[in-house]
């Protein structure tokens, strides 16, 4: 059977859901970067001198722009046809294509990911004792599991090690 619709119509489909997945994280992680919304944790997490140093500013406009990729990315290319073969193939499915994309927004959804659950280990490492018992084991587990993989230090510093570290994390573990 060459003619890809049923893989066009699917791989449309999962596009959009990891695209509202990962809309779903970038509002999660807008949360708990912004002070006046969590009313908890400092501005971008930031652990230092704010105004000398962004703590996740700038992951968080990465989180950002790579949704809006998604969203852009997840037009579906189902509806897409263009004629070829002398009009003989007036029907194209675009099913490869559609996978290409596909392919594209789940990379995008990893790095948004390891962008959100990065902010989110932070966010914990800046909880008291008495609040980070309080969690679920497994909440602390995977924790623990992330803090063997990042290396958070005080003040600025590159985190696309600890970033690359967690997408493997998060494609190897369940």
């Amino acid at each position: 059977n060459f003619h890809g619709d049923y893989v066009s119509l699917e791989m449309d489909k999962l596009k959009l859901v990891v695209t509202k997945m990962m809309m779903l994280c970038e509002r999660q992680l807008n949360y708990l970067l912004n002070p006046a919304l969590n009313q908890k944790f400092p501005p971008f997490l930031n652990s230092d001198s704010l105004g000398l140093n962004f703590g996740l500013q700038g992951a968080q406009f990465t989180a950002t722009s790579t949704v809006a990729e998604c969203q852009t990315l997840s037009f579906p290319n189902y509806i897409h046809s263009i004629p070829n073969n002398n009009d003989n193939q007036d029907i194209v499915s675009m099913g490869m294509n559609s996978a290409s994309i596909t392919q594209r927004v789940i990379d995008n959804g990893f790095e948004i990911m390891s962008i959100h659950l990065l902010s989110v280990y932070k966010a914990f490492t800046m909880l008291d004792d008495k609040a980070q018992q309080d969690m679920s084991s497994r909440s602390i587990q995977i924790f623990q599991e992330i803090g063997q993989v990042v290396e958070f230090s005080e003040g600025d510093s590159p985190f696309n090690e600890d970033l690359r570290n967690i997408q493997s994390f998060l494609k190897t573990h369940r």
